[in-house]
């Protein structure tokens, strides 16, 4: 049986984690709303790709993946440490993360061989 002194520990280690996830959240709207700003201020660049319809164009992919691999997810029953993990809401989320993580990772690798060979160069 617990005592006493270990329920304050958790009591204290909720409280932060709360207070983390709090400050994580403001700071992300905040950026977001600052980088918007920000952008509407900048001129268009001439012959390249704005960084607003890179970054809506990116963040469209990130829903539209989310949202798939949400529809697409499992939720077969897991055996987890001999206990059924049988919650359909958890087993989709998790599912969700992991292949909008997996889906995320094959764009940016692609992204990144996509750019380094079809650079264009001033001089040239």
């Amino acid at each position: 049986m617990p005592d006493a002194g270990s329920s304050i520990f958790v009591d204290v280690l909720l409280v932060v984690l709360y207070l983390l996830l709090a400050v994580t959240l403001g700071l992300t709207i905040w950026s977001v709303l600052h980088s918007l700003h920000r952008r509407t201020r900048e001129p268009q660049p001439t012959r390249m790709v704005s960084a607003r319809t890179t970054g809506l164009v990116a963040g469209g992919l990130l829903v539209v993946a989310l949202v798939l691999t949400f529809a697409l997810a499992s939720t077969q029953p897991l055996l987890i440490n001999g206990d059924q993990f049988a919650d359909a809401l958890w087993l989709r989320l998790s599912d969700m993360f992991i292949f909008t993580t997996i889906i995320m990772l094959l764009v940016a690798i692609v992204g990144v061989v996509w750019g380094s060979t079809h650079r264009r160069f001033p001089w040239k």
